[in-house]
């Protein structure tokens, strides 16, 4: 047999190998929801917000409480890739040690797997929680045979309740986890998210998807954050185009690359009006092909 032959052979098998993979993401995992979007009814008698529905600023009512900080709310924001366990046994002991690093309040996680055989059946927020101390909780975007996958959230505080919002999505289905927590006699809402990918072949859905979360954020009754994998840049027309929903406010506007791979900053922290941003930064570390964002927040609105 010619060495011609022989890699010949090699690349149209690694060829057949990957369209399978695909066919099976194709029919097993894929999805349409395009124009689905359903944010909670809330009473408006009820509401707690920092700006209404036309961007004005409003204050929050005395009974809201949230008492003065002794130091800033150290918030993170990392996409995991925790499909990487396949290969790599130690993968999430090494995802568990950036954070430790970092030491955040609240950690908003990405590409988290429970039990797929990805994580070799392996459940990897229960080993996150093990391994840093922190109290968490999962939102499931898909579910994969016995395991799952979706986004989570870790925190030193007190996660009070959790919803998993389904967002319209064309391909890989997408959602967002929001929960409310108790941290240091603040009570906050927190959501994770992760959008669509494939770049600019589904820059309208990550569109939707952006117009849907401004929609969520504004059911919120505390004060707010919003973390997660966007897959976009900062100049990407959807994202300028999120920013001028003006549902929140993006902490660190001049940040380095988080994807070294790709090259670009895509993943982020928003925060509603009453935090005043004391400093971002983008820790070049662990084992994932993102860098996690890490922002220090103040509450400054005063009632």
């Amino acid at each position: 047999m010619s060495y011609k032959k022989t890699k010949r052979e090699i690349i149209l098998g690694v060829l057949c190998i990957g369209l399978l993979f695909w066919l099976y993401r194709v029919f097993t995992v894929y999805t349409v929801r395009s124009g689905e979007c359903r944010p909670k009814v809330v009473d408006p008698s009820l509401r707690l917000v920092t700006r209404d529905e036309q961007g004005r600023k409003v204050s929050y009512p005395e009974r809201l409480g949230f008492p003065e900080q002794q130091r800033p709310l150290v918030v993170m924001t990392y996409n995991i890739a925790g499909h990487d366990e396949l290969w790599h046994g130690d993968h999430i002991e090494q995802v568990a040690a950036v954070i430790r690093r970092v030491k955040p309040d609240i950690v908003s996680l990405q590409e988290v797997h429970r039990k797929t055989w990805q994580a070799r059946y392996r459940d990897q927020l229960a080993e996150l929680q093990a391994a840093t101390g922190m109290h968490g909780v999962f939102g499931k975007s898909y579910q994969q045979g016995d395991g799952q996958f979706g986004n989570a959230i870790l925190t030193r505080g007190e996660i009070l309740s959790a919803d998993v919002h389904e967002l319209p999505s064309v391909g890989e289905p997408r959602t967002l986890l929001e929960t409310v927590i108790r941290i240091d006699g603040a009570t906050l809402n927190v959501y994770a998210a992760h959008l669509t990918t494939w770049d600019r072949l589904n820059a309208s859905n990550r569109d939707e998807q952006l117009k849907c979360l401004a929609k969520h954020v504004r059911t919120s009754r505390y004060p707010y954050l919003l973390a997660g994998d966007f897959n976009a840049a900062p100049n990407a027309p959807e994202i300028v185009s999120f920013e001028k929903e003006n549902a929140a406010q993006s902490c660190g506007g001049d940040l380095p690359d988080t994807n070294p791979m790709l090259h670009k900053r895509i993943d982020y922290i928003w925060a509603d009006y009453g935090w005043e941003v004391r400093g971002t930064h983008v820790p070049e570390v662990g084992p994932s092909d993102h860098w996690p964002v890490v922002a220090e927040l103040m509450w400054s609105r005063k009632p």
